[in-house]
Order: C-alpha cells, then sequence, then structure tokens
C-alpha cells in the first residue's frame, strides 16, 4: 500500500510517521511538511498572531520547546549519537523516503508532487492545515487525520491543555476519515488513555503519541485488509478550542496544571 504523510514537525509527530517508516518500509511513498506556525502567515506574522491571541508566555514556551527539539537534533549530530526520534531532515536519509515543505499542503504544486507518489493512502499526523476535497479525494482508499484525544471531544487546537485543565481522568486517540472540517470525519478507530494526576502536558502529549503510533500501525493493517469501517461522530457531545487564552492558561496553573520541564522532554529525545 501507498502512503503518503502530512506533518507540521514535532517531537510527538515525528515519533509517529518514524515507527510508519520502520513497520512499512517501502510504503511510505512521500512525506509533506507544513512549512507554516500558523497556516496562511510568514514565521514573524504568525508569532505576532500567537503573542496576541496567547500572551507571551504561551508562545516562549513553544518557541522553547522548538528550540530544544532543533538544537538537540544538531546536538546529536555532532556527538554521532542516535536520537530516539529522529528529525525529519533524518529520516529522509534513513529510509530513503523524499520530504518536502508547503506552505499550503492544498496548492497546485504540492496537490501535484502528492498526485506523482499515486498514494492509495493519506495520514495526517498533527497537521496544522486545513485539507480541501481535492486533496482529501486524491488517494484511492481515503485520507485520514490522527487527532490526540477523544473525538468529537476537544476538537481543534491542543487538546492536552483542555484535558488537564478540566481535570479530566481520561483522554485518548482518534483515527478519523477527513471530510472538509476540523476533525468532524467519520471514525476510523479510537483508543482510550488514562490521565495520571501527575501528568503533564509533555508526558501526556507523549503517552498519546506513543499510542498513536501503535495505532497508525493498526489502522495501515485494517486498511489493508479492506471494508474498514466509517462510525458516526456523536454530535451530542462535540466541543472545540482554539489556542488558549491568558485567562485560561492562569486557571491551568491555579489548578496545578504543568507544561513540564526541558529535562522532561529532553529523555524523550
Amino acid at each position: 500500500m501507498r502512503i503518503v504523510i502530512l506533518t507540521y514537525e514535532s517531537l510527538y509527530s515525528n515519533l509517529m510517521t518514524e515507527r510508519l517508516l520502520s513497520e512499512f518500509p517501502g510504503q511510505v511513498v512521500g512525506i509533506v511538511r507544513s512549512d507554516r506556525l500558523v497556516h496562511g502567515k510568514n514565521l514573524k506574522d504568525g508569532l505576532l498572531y500567537l503573542v496576541r491571541r496567547t500572551g507571551l508566555r504561551f508562545v516562549g514556551r513553544k518557541a522553547l520547546e522548538l528550540f530544544q527539539s532543533r538544537a538537540t537534533a544538531i546536538l546529536f549530530r555532532l556527538l554521532r549519537r542516535e536520537p530516539k526520534v529522529h528529525s525529519l531532515r533524518d529520516m529522509r536519509q534513513l529510509y530513503k523516503v523524499p520530504v518536502v515543505g508547503s506552505v499550503d499542503v492544498n496548492s497546485a504544486e504540492t496537490l501535484a508532487q502528492i498526485q506523482a507518489w499515486q498514494p492509495e493512502v493519506i495520514f495526517s499526523i498533527y497537521l496544522n492545515q486545513l485539507i480541501a476535497a481535492d486533496l482529501i479525494k486524491l488517494p484511492a482508499i481515503g485520507t485520514f487525520n490522527v487527532h490526540p484525544a477523544l473525538l468529537p471531544r476537544h476538537r481543534g487546537l491542543f487538546p492536552y491543555f483542555w484535558v488537564i485543565s478540566n481535570r479530566e481522568a481520561e483522554t485518548g486517540v482518534t483515527i478519523h476519515w477527513v471530510d472538509e472540517k476540523f476533525d468532524t470525519g467519520d471514525l476510523l478507530m479510537q483508543r482510550r488513555l488514562p490521565v495520571f494526576p501527575d501528568d503533564t502536558i509533555t508526558s501526556l502529549s507523549y503517552r498519546c503519541a506513543e499510542l498513536g503510533a501503535t495505532m497508525l500501525v493498526e489502522a495501515v493493517n485494517l486498511l489493508q485488509s479492506g471494508d474498514p469501517p466509517r462510525l458516526k461522530q456523536n454530535q451530542a457531545n462535540a466541543s472545540y478550542h482554539s489556542w488558549p487564552k491568558p485567562a485560561d492558561q492562569r486557571r491551568f496553573r491555579e489548578q496545578g496544571g504543568s507544561y513540564g520541564t526541558i529535562f522532561e522532554l529532553w529523555k524523550h529525545m
């Protein structure tokens, strides 16, 4: 089965991407990397947008996480140390898979590239762009998205934050068929995950990524077997979140929520 991956690069998305590459050698025929922090905005405008929406504290935390990931990848290369999770740049060499950047995955140029790969399945792994109809319909079997929550609850952005902020006892991961809205398509599969009292956003993000990687392997096997399920989401249970505002973050901290430390992130790298 020919697989194309659409992704925004992070430790967590890379963990899932590499699991597919290692489990199904030669079947991932191309990777499209989103090159926009915020869709439709360059880096400067994207950062300004996030500062206005979320405040400096949140943007600083995300910038530190990004810097640490990039700096660690460079350091490991210099020290010739093998990371637990490779960067897309390293995966391109290790697994001999093409990786192309795109500021708009629905552009004619990107669409033509994906068509040339002739995918049977497209997996969106933490992609930060909305996928349009032409791209959804392109693969022979279907286009699927990995979302780290129990859809239809916590559609949208940064579900770990809202799960911990609401002191929820469980969360999970969903793989669903993609339609033309965010996180509203029929379910392919869903798995639950307990939320522990000492979970941080870092620890919960990583555990969701590990579960998501296992589920992606199951999904490929399920799709290859034929007749994959399409289970309707229960709209009565739906909720949607965008970026957390400063007031949301204050409530998160007041309730004992934690993003985790740089050392916690380091141990997963």
